[in-house]
């Protein structure tokens, strides 16, 4: 499962990831840390929960599940981005 919120920028991930990070009590694994010139992306995990943040050109800002049991926290980072600053901006949009 995976939510996309566009409008993010490149220049405004570290600080979504940040305040996600924060809010849902994530703590970073940098050794899944990537980048690229149209991409970014890093797995954050809590209790045994992985998802990606991530950005793209092409969709903005992007919070992936990494395995089936991570499906409810996409879905909570995603109604919580969906009220901050950035999802006031951008258009979201769930996918499965």
């Amino acid at each position: 499962m995976s939510f996309d919120l566009f409008g993010v920028s490149a220049a405004d991930y570290p600080d979504v990831c940040k305040a996600v990070a924060t809010a849902f009590s994530l703590s970073p694994s940098p050794a899944a840390f990537g980048a690229g010139f149209e991409a970014i992306a890093m797995d954050f995990q809590r209790a045994g929960q992985v998802v990606e943040l991530a950005w793209d050109n092409w969709s903005g800002f992007i919070v992936t599940s990494k395995a089936g049991d991570s499906d409810a926290l996409v879905v909570e980072i995603a109604e919580w981005l969906s009220r901050s600053t950035w999802g006031e901006t951008g258009a979201a949009s769930p996918r499965s």
